[in-house]
């Protein structure tokens, strides 16, 4: 053979053999390792890198929810099928009312377009009443793939939004009692009407310490302006929530209370330096999770000791809700933004952007917000772009998911409504709202020892309330009461649409009556408003104060009321301005209770501290009987 020949034939063999032990070697690594289409298609929609790298790594689930193996399988499960759509419509919470839709109507299309085409993940319900809240949501339950995780406001009880639930006083008027079991009690009372009529998770307690006298928005909704009593009453609420097994949420985090500001109007401001506010304003948070509250609602503040740029809010910032609440104090649970359709967040940012924002911050929940289609769309679009890492979004649905999962949805996700009048409103409930109420009357001045009232000493009564929106005048109980207790009695009503006319009818009635009430349900000023209002009202009441007849004033709303009259020689304070206690009022005044509240606050320009307060024994059941 020619070796010219050979070598080529040697040679094309030799390459034929290297091709195939290339593609051999090819073929067996791709055996082996998919592809990131292989993996891609396998894994469905779910980010692949983001996928494999879980493998690699423990997941981590929120500790304060005890979560078995079961279901951590069953959270995997769901978050494995999800689209990124799915993912980011399970962290919106749109508001909806808890009133009698019928199926045909604008509000229950809506409520189904959010459950069944947005797939949302929990709906927070507001007012309307117990037996049809429980039917929309039951509802709205039976066409949601994955639980709704359905919230409320029910800060003082189901009565707040609801017509036919328990009302509570407010916590100002339970710090009043000295009493810290009442706050556990009224929690595992509110759990149990919650979850009668499908609601799991309440937006309280209030944790915010009310050292501001002129805050327009907190006031009575905080236990006190001392750190400790918000501390002790806001835990063992939250314990009492948690042993009925609902979720409590802690808020308004890092503390609304030292603002001037309603965040409703726009972005209040919250002085004080980092070491500060983590000695005062944050303290009752930082005790709340190391008693192991399972949610906390970040506050729309600005707070310059925390967060360095200008005008951004806390529910917006990182600074403050990962690296401080997430890093520093080790929260795990969930995180939720208080109200995105408030003007402290829409007059600055679009919608898209705040919650783009919010997620990027680290918070799970997006609350309220002004449309849900734009949040979910803008979120799904921040994750394609790569502004927000899918690994983020996970984090948060993996700790909805364990919620649920905690609360048990996968298995009771339905209310039995036959069963709600059983659960709403009983005695028992009915009671401790009484006494905790009967327990917070504190009279802080009786110079004239008018009270309690002496029998047949006083002929002509006359009760003028000052309140705020006509439309709604909590105080028409107390003056249906002095109308029922007093005969003959001259009764009035101030408000918003009151006029020269009426403040004159008023101080024209003054002059012949022997003792003048004054129930005051106005909050400290919010706005332009209130502010006028406010104004014209104090030019009446220091009239009323220096009538001949003896004046008692008669806190609801304001618990600073006697600083801004000194004058008052006759002072009782509720602080709270719910029916029950305006009956507990008015049994004070008569002497049908003892009287022993202290005050949850000091009263500025005065000598009343924290603590003061005037005890009275109740009088004889023959003196009662006699002065009616």
């Amino acid at each position: 053979m020619n070796y010219g020949i050979k070598f080529k034939v040697l040679m094309r063999i030799k390459f034929s053999i290297s091709n195939f032990l290339l593609s051999f070697f090819i073929l067996f690594v791709f055996a082996f390792y998919p592809s990131q289409v292989n993996l891609y298609q396998a894994q469905g929609k779910n980010n692949y890198l983001m996928k494999n790298q879980e493998l690699k790594t423990k997941i981590k689930y929120p500790s304060v929810f005890e979560l078995t193996q079961e279901d951590k399988q069953w959270i995997e499960s769901n978050l494995a099928r999800m689209t990124t759509e799915e993912k980011c419509a399970q962290m919106v919470v749109p508001w909806v009312l808890g009133k009698n839709y019928s199926d045909d109507s604008a509000g229950f299309a809506r409520m189904v377009h959010l459950v069944k085409d947005l797939k949302v993940g929990g709906l927070i319900f507001s007012n309307g009443d117990a037996l049809n809240e429980a039917i929309d949501i039951n509802k709205m339950q039976a066409i949601s793939d994955i639980p709704l995780l359905i919230s409320a406001d029910f800060e003082s009880g189901l009565g707040m939004r609801l017509s036919d639930g328990t009302e509570f006083p407010y916590n100002m008027g339970l710090a009043a009692t000295r009493n810290p079991d009442f706050a556990f009690k009224m929690g595992v009372a509110v759990s149990k009407e919650s979850i009668a009529i499908g609601v799991h998770q309440n937006y309280a307690p209030d944790l915010d310490i009310n050292n501001n006298p002129d805050n327009p928005v907190i006031g009575i909704r905080s236990y006190s302006e001392n750190k400790k009593i918000v501390s002790e009453f806001g835990n063992e609420f939250i314990r009492g929530l948690k042993r009925g097994r609902m979720i409590a949420t802690a808020k308004h985090f890092p503390g609304h209370g030292n603002t001037v500001v309603d965040s409703h109007l726009d972005l209040p401001v919250v002085s004080g330096d980092s070491a500060y506010l983590m000695k005062n304003e944050i303290y009752p948070f930082i005790r709340a999770i190391k008693e192991g509250v399972q949610a906390i609602m970040i506050g729309h503040l600005f707070v310059p000791g925390l967060e360095k740029q200008k005008g951004v809010p806390a529910t917006l910032s990182k600074t403050i809700v990962t690296d401080l609440l997430k890093n520093k104090l080790g929260f795990d649970g969930l995180i939720i933004t208080d109200g995105m359709n408030m003007q402290a967040i829409t007059k600055y940012y679009s919608v898209a952007e705040a919650a783009v924002l919010a997620v990027k911050a680290g918070n799970d929940i997006i609350l309220m917000p002004p449309d849900e289609e734009i949040v979910i769309n803008a979120l799904v679009s921040a994750v394609q772009s790569g502004e927000i890492d899918i690994q983020r979004i996970n984090e948060s649905v993996r700790k909805i998911l364990a919620a649920k999962r905690w609360l048990k949805l996968q298995d009771n996700r339905f209310t039995n409504v036959d069963k709600i009048k059983d659960n709403i409103a009983t005695q028992s409930d009915l009671k401790l709202a009484e006494e905790i109420a009967d327990s917070s009357i504190t009279l802080v001045r009786n110079l004239r020892r008018v009270i309690p009232l002496k029998a047949g000493k006083y002929h002509k009564v006359m009760s003028v309330v000052f309140s705020f929106w006509f439309k709604k005048d909590s105080s028409l109980v107390f003056q249906a009461l002095v109308e029922e207790k007093f005969k003959d009695a001259s009764t009035f009503i101030l408000n918003d649409k009151s006029s020269r006319k009426d403040f004159n009818r008023v101080l024209r009635a003054a002059r012949s009556a022997d003792l003048i009430l004054i129930p005051y349900f106005m909050r400290p000023p919010s706005d332009e408003l209130s502010e006028n209002l406010f104004k014209k009202y104090k030019m009446v009441i220091n009239k009323l104060l220096l009538a001949r007849a003896p004046a008692v004033m008669l806190s609801f709303g304001d618990p600073y009321l006697l600083s801004r009259y000194p004058y008052s020689k006759t002072y009782l304070s509720a602080f709270s301005d719910v029916p029950v206690s305006q009956k507990a009022m008015m049994k004070a005044l008569l002497g049908e209770i003892n009287i022993t509240g202290r005050l949850p606050v000091s009263l500025p320009k005065t000598k009343y501290k924290i603590g003061f307060g005037i005890s009275l024994k109740k009088l004889k059941a023959a003196v009662i009987r006699k002065i009616n």
